[in-house]
């Protein structure tokens, strides 16, 4: 019995997608990874800042005789910020991932019925989670620079 050509193409599809499997595996290994490190880095810092300035500041800098305290409460609000962000990111990653994850699910059956794919907008999917980072970026940024704005204009030569 031989193979018609629906079936050759089915086992052409298959084997580039078992081919290409161990290098998507690694891939999306290392960017989860990197995501996870990023989101840890950002965290640590934000709440180590909010955390030293919050105990620290009134022994360094008397809040009573400080001028620019608006520079402190701005740097609280924006590490605040960055750490609810980072929170939020972590859970809409975990909602982007498993529609990533449902995406290929489909594909798979798709392709063992023999339909053709539906492309996935990866880009679209993942917009969310980029918009988060970069806006947590921003905020963390803002934030450490209103804390030495605050420092540098209190400190007494």
């Amino acid at each position: 019995m031989t193979e018609t050509k629906e079936q050759l193409e089915f086992k052409r599809k298959r084997k580039i997608c078992k081919d290409f499997k161990p290098a998507w595996d690694m891939q999306r290994k290392i960017q989860l990874e990197a995501e996870k490190r990023f989101n840890k880095c950002v965290f640590a810092i934000a709440a180590g800042t909010f955390g030293v300035s919050f105990a620290f500041i009134n022994q360094m800098i008397p809040l009573d005789g400080s001028s620019n305290a608006i520079w402190l409460i701005a740097s609280w609000l924006l590490m605040g910020i960055t750490l609810i962000l980072n929170i939020a990111d972590s859970r809409v990653t975990y909602l982007v991932q498993d529609r990533l994850l449902d995406n290929i699910e489909t594909n798979i059956k798709r392709g063992y019925e023999g339909k053709p794919y539906i492309d996935t907008k990866k880009h679209g999917i993942m917009f969310p989670t980029r918009i988060i980072k970069w806006v947590m970026l921003a905020a963390l940024s803002a934030g450490i620079l209103s804390l030495l704005y605050f420092v540098w204009s209190n400190v007494k030569p």
